[in-house]
C-alpha cells in the first residue's frame, strides 16, 4: 500500500488503482486507513455490508472496544460515564449519514466543560472518520471550531502560615499524608498509593511508581510522572512519625479500617472538616499540590527541580502553569548589566 498527497488529501495505492481516502493527509490518518483498510480487514473485522448504515453509537461503541485494550481502566470508566451521560441521549439512534455540522454545533452547546467536549470527541471524530472509510459519508460534520470554554478549576495555593495551621490541627491518622503530600508535590492518588518499599530513608528518595483512584491501582498519570524524588527534611521527618501508626506493613497510608484509601475522594469529608475548624477558605485537596509548586518556585527554587518532583514533562510545563509564582531576582540582572557597561567604558 502506497500514500499519495494530493491537494491536502490522502489518496492510496490499491490494487493497481490510485484512490482518494476522503481523508486529509495527516500521519493519523495513514495509520488510520491503513490500519483499517489495509486488504479489507477493516470491513470483515465489523462484519459490515457495504449497504448497512449504523447509527452514531454503533461506531461509537465500537470505538469504546478498542480503547479498552489502550486506555487505564480509570480512564475507561470516564469514557464510558460520558458516552452514556453525554453521547448517547443526544445521538440516540441517529444515522451517521443525518448528522450534519449544524448539528454539531447544536451539541456544543450542551456542554461547558472543555475536558467532556475533548473526551466526546475522542469517541465520536474517530466514528465519523470509520463512516468515511465505510464511503457512507464523504465527510466529517467536525469541521467546524471548538467553542471557547472557561473552566471553573483555579489554582489557588495555600500559604506555609495555613499549611502550618492545617497540620497542626489535623487528625494524627491523616496529619502525616496531608504533610507530606505537601512537602513532596506529589498528587493525592499517588500519596495515598505509596509503599514502604518506595521509600529510601538512606538516599533520601522517594519512588513515585502508582496511584490509587476509584480503588484501581495503576501506573502513575503519565509517563513523566513515574519519577524518584527528592524527600525533604518536613517530609521525612513526617514519613518516620507515619512508621508509628502504621509500622513497616506495606502501605505507607491506611484509613481507619487499617486498609489503603480507595481514592482522595475518601478523605473529603475530613479534609473539609479541617479547613472549616482552621477557618482558611475551601480549596479541594488537590491544592496542596499546587501549594507546593507555588510556594517553591515564590521562594527562588530551581523551576527544573520542581518539574521532577512535579512529574511534569517539562520545565515548560512548570513554567506556563506557574508563571505568576516564579521568582524572579532583578538584583542579579542589574549588576550583569553594570559589569557590562563598567567593560565596554574601558575601551572607550
Amino acid at each position: 500500500m502506497k500514500f499519495y498527497n494530493r491537494n491536502g488529501m490522502l489518496y492510496v495505492r490499491k490494487n493497481g488503482m490510485r484512490i482518494s481516502t476522503k481523508l486529509l493527509d495527516t500521519v493519523e490518518n495513514r495509520k488510520l486507513f491503513e490500519s483499517y483498510a489495509k486488504n479489507d480487514e477493516f470491513f470483515k473485522k465489523f462484519d459490515v455490508k457495504e449497504n448497512d448504515v449504523p447509527t452514531i453509537l454503533d461506531l461509537c461503541e465500537e470505538i469504546l472496544k478498542e480503547k479498552e485494550a489502550t486506555l487505564k481502566k480509570t480512564s475507561l470508566k470516564a469514557y464510558n460515564s460520558l458516552y452514556h451521560s453525554r453521547i448517547v441521549p443526544y445521538f440516540d439512534k441517529i444515522l451517521v449519514t443525518e448528522f450534519k455540522p449544524k448539528d454539531v454545533f447544536e451539541w456544543y452547546k450542551t456542554i461547558q466543560d472543555k475536558r467532556t467536549i475533548i473526551t466526546c470527541e475522542a469517541m465520536l471524530k474517530p466514528a465519523f472518520e470509520r463512516a468515511i472509510l465505510f464511503e457512507h459519508i464523504e465527510s466529517s460534520p467536525f469541521i467546524i471550531k471548538r467553542p471557547k470554554t472557561n473552566s471553573e478549576y483555579t489554582i489557588m495555593p495555600f500559604t506555609i502560615d495555613e499549611i502550618n495551621k492545617i497540620i497542626e490541627i489535623s487528625p494524627n491518622r491523616i496529619k502525616n499524608l496531608i504533610a507530606v503530600a505537601f512537602y513532596s508535590g506529589m498528587r493525592i492518588g499517588e500519596v495515598i498509593g505509596l509503599k514502604w518499599e518506595d521509600i529510601d530513608f538512606l538516599d533520601k528518595t522517594i519512588s513515585v511508581k502508582r496511584t490509587i483512584t476509584s480503588g484501581i491501582e495503576q501506573s502513575p498519570k503519565t509517563k513523566s510522572s513515574e519519577r524518584v524524588i527528592d524527600m525533604i527534611t518536613q517530609c521525612e521527618n513526617h514519613l518516620l512519625a507515619q512508621r508509628k501508626f502504621t509500622g513497616l506493613g506495606e502501605y505507607v497510608f491506611l484509613s481507619v479500617n487499617l486498609k489503603p484509601y480507595n481514592s482522595s475522594s475518601s478523605l473529603a469529608y475530613t479534609w473539609k472538616r479541617i479547613l472549616k475548624e482552621a477557618d482558611i477558605k475551601y480549596r479541594s485537596i488537590y491544592q496542596l499540590r499546587h501549594s507546593f509548586a507555588s510556594n517553591m518556585l515564590s521562594n527562588g527554587e530551581n523551576e527544573l527541580w520542581v518539574a521532577q518532583m512535579m512529574g511534569h514533562k517539562s520545565s515548560n510545563t512548570t513554567r506556563t502553569k506557574y508563571s505568576k509564582y516564579l521568582k524572579v531576582n532583578r538584583h542579579k540582572k542589574v549588576t550583569f548589566l553594570d559589569t557590562m557597561d563598567t567593560k565596554l567604558a574601558q575601551f572607550c
